[in-house]
C-alpha cells in the first residue's frame, strides 16, 4: 500500500463505497416514503369502499367483501375492524379481536395515537399511519360511518409492503455495482496514465549519470502538475550538469595554477644545482613562488569554508567606518611603496554583521583596488535609500578600469586579469556577499577606474 497507485485506488474505492452506502440509505428512505404514501392512499380508498358497503347493507356485507389493492403490480390485501364510541371493537375481519377496548384514544383521519388497557397489548400506535397490531407493524386509515356511532379502521401489514423492496433493491444494487465497476475501470485507466510518466521519470532519475547527456531520457514536460514536476527535474539536471562541469573546470584550473609555481620552484632548484643561476637569485624566486603557492592554498581553503553552509557566522555590532579604517591601515605599507593614497569617506554606521567575514571581504576588495590603481583608492560608506537596502559600501580606484566583458567575468575563480595574483580574492568576496544576503557589483568608478559596490539587503 506504499505505492501511489495503490493509495489512489484505495482512496477511490473508499470514496465510492461511502457514496454507495449513502445512496442506498437515501434510496431506501425515498422508496419507503413513496410506497407508504401510496399504500395509505389505497387504504383510504378501501375505507371509503367499506363505508359505502355498510351504508347499503350493514355489518354483514363486510364479511363477504374483499379489501384488496395493487401497488407496483403486486396485489395486497387489507383487514378492518369497527370501533364504537366507547372505543370497543365490535366487528373485525380477524377473529379474536371483538370485544377488546382501547382507552385514551386520539383519532385522526390516517393514524392515531393510543394506549391500550394493560391487560390487552394488541394495539399500540407508533406514529401517524403506522401502528403495532398484535405484535406486527401495520399501515391503517379510518373513516366515520355516516349516521352511525361507529368508526371503521382499514389496515394492512407493513411486511407485505416491504416485500416490494426486494426487486427494487435488487435492480438498484445491480445498477450500483455496475456503476462501481465502470468507475473503478475508469479510475484504473486514469491512475495508470498518471503513474506512467512518473515511472519513466523514476527510471530516468535512477539511470542518471553526470558524464552523459540525460535530456533524451526524461519524459517531455507539459502544463500539468506532473509535467511541471518533470520540468523541474529537467532544470535540476541542467543545474547539476553545470555545477559538475564547473567543478571539473575548477579542478583543472587549480591543478594548472598550483602546477605553475611548483614547476618554477622545481626548475630553479635544478638551476641552482647545475649552477645555471646564482644561489641568491634562485632562492629569491623560490621564496616568491612558495609564498604565491601558500596564498593560493589559503584562499582555496577560505573558499571551501565559505561554501560549507553549515558553518556558523556569529553576528556582532560594529562601527563600519572603524572597520574600513582598520583595513586601510593594514594595507598602508603596501600602498606607500607605490605612493598610493588610501582614505575612507562617509559617516560611521553601526551595523550588526558577521564581523570577521565582512572584514575579510573589505580587505580583499582593497587589495584588489591597490593592485590595479594608479594613485588613489577611496572607500565610500552610505546608508540605504530604500526599505530593502540597509547600507552600501563603494571601493573606487583610478586605474584603467574594466570593460563590460571583464566586469562580467571578474568574480570568476582564477580570473587574474592583467595584474592579478591567485584569481580567488574576488570569488571569495562574491561568496561572502551571498552568505551575508548582500550583492556585490562591478561598475565604472567616478575616479575613472573600477568601482566595486557592496549592497547590504535586509536580513
Amino acid at each position: 500500500m506504499r505505492t501511489m497507485r495503490a493509495k489512489i485506488l484505495l482512496s477511490l474505492s473508499i470514496a465510492m463505497l461511502i457514496t454507495v452506502c449513502i445512496t442506498v440509505v437515501l434510496f431506501i428512505r425515498l422508496i419507503d416514503d413513496i410506497l407508504v404514501n401510496q399504500a395509505k392512499s389505497k387504504l383510504h380508498e378501501q375505507a371509503r369502499k367499506a363505508v359505502h358497503i355498510m351504508s347499503d347493507g350493514g355489518f354483514d356485507r363486510l364479511d363477504n367483501a374483499e379489501f384488496n389493492y395493487v401497488i407496483k403490480g403486486v396485489l395486497l390485501s387489507a383487514d378492518y375492524f369497527i370501533l364504537s364510541r366507547d372505543n370497543r371493537i365490535i366487528d373485525s375481519s380477524v377473529s379474536g379481536m371483538e370485544g377488546k377496548k382501547i382507552e385514551h384514544l386520539l383519532l385522526t383521519r390516517q393514524g392515531f395515537f393510543a394506549s391500550v388497557h394493560p391487560s390487552a397489548h394488541d394495539l399500540v400506535t407508533t406514529h401517524e399511519g403506522v401502528a403495532v397490531l398484535q405484535g406486527k407493524k401495520v399501515l391503517f386509515t379510518n373513516e366515520e360511518l355516516p349516521g352511525q356511532p361507529f368508526r371503521i379502521f382499514v389496515y394492512s401489514p407493513l411486511s407485505s409492503l416491504r416485500a416490494l423492496y426486494v426487486p427494487l433493491m435488487r435492480t438498484t444494487l445491480l445498477s450500483i455495482v455496475a456503476s462501481f465497476l465502470v468507475i473503478l475501470v475508469i479510475g484504473l485507466m486514469i491512475v495508470s496514465r498518471l503513474v506512467r510518466p512518473l515511472k519513466r521519470l523514476k527510471e530516468a532519475v535512477g539511470n542518471y549519470e553526470l558524464n552523459q547527456p540525460q535530456d533524451s531520457d526524461f519524459p517531455q514536460a507539459d502544463k500539468s502538475e506532473i509535467g511541471e514536476l518533470i520540468g523541474t527535474f529537467h532544470s535540476m539536471s541542467a543545474r547539476i550538469q553545470h555545477h559538475h562541469h564547473s567543478q571539473i573546470e575548477f579542478l583543472q584550473n587549480v591543478s594548472h595554477e598550483l602546477r605553475t609555481p611548483l614547476m618554477s620552484i622545481q626548475g630553479y632548484v635544478y638551476a641552482i644545482q647545475d649552477q645555471v643561476v646564482s644561489q641568491d637569485e634562485g632562492l629569491s624566486i623560490i621564496k616568491v613562488q612558495s609564498q604565491r603557492l601558500i596564498d593560493m592554498v589559503e584562499k582555496l581553503l577560505q573558499l571551501s569554508r565559505l561554501e560549507a553552509l553549515n558553518e556558523e557566522w556569529p553576528v556582532s555590532l560594529i562601527d563600519l567606518r572603524s572597520m574600513a579604517e582598520d583595513a586601510v591601515h593594514l594595507l598602508m605599507p603596501m600602498a606607500s611603496e607605490r605612493s598610493i593614497s588610501l582614505r575612507v569617506e562617509g559617516e560611521g554606521l553601526h551595523v550588526a554583521v558577521p564581523a570577521e567575514q565582512l572584514f575579510r571581504m573589505i580587505l580583499n576588495l582593497l587589495q584588489n583596488a591597490v593592485r590595479h590603481t594608479s594613485t588613489e583608492v577611496v572607500i565610500h560608506l552610505e546608508t540605504g535609500t530604500t526599505a530593502e537596502v540597509v547600507w552600501v559600501m563603494h571601493v573606487d580606484d583610478d586605474g584603467r578600469g574594466l570593460t563590460e566583458s571583464e566586469a562580467a567575468e571578474v568574480f570568476g575563480r582564477f580570473y587574474t586579469g592583467s595584474n592579478g595574483v591567485t584569481g580567488l580574492g574576488l570569488a571569495i568576496c562574491r561568496q561572502i556577499a551571498s552568505r551575508l544576503n548582500g550583492e556585490l557589483l562591478c561598475t565604472r568608478s567616478p575616479l575613472g577606474g573600477a568601482r566595486f559596490s557592496y549592497i547590504q539587503h535586509m536580513l
